[in-house]
């Protein structure tokens, strides 16, 4: 059984970009409306989000620098 390819490094960047474009606001939005909502709101779904950003752009970093030392090593 073939493991499903993983999309490029451009296609995963692009995606925690949004996702961080996403996230952003939503934490902004606990800081002019301090109220229970937006502040739990931001709390659980912004900072989710903002994680999931966070760790796609580590792995592309991981994958980068693996390709480069493979590279290094040929």
């Amino acid at each position: 059984m073939k493991l499903p390819r993983l999309p490029s490094n451009e296609a995963l960047v692009r995606v925690a970009c949004v996702l961080a474009l996403v996230a952003l606001p939503l934490m902004v939005w606990s800081v002019f409306v301090p109220t229970v909502w937006p502040v739990m709101i931001a709390l659980s779904l912004g900072q989710g989000i903002g994680t999931l950003s966070f760790v796609l752009f580590l792995f592309v970093v991981a994958r980068d620098l693996r390709v480069k030392d493979t590279l290094r090593n040929d």
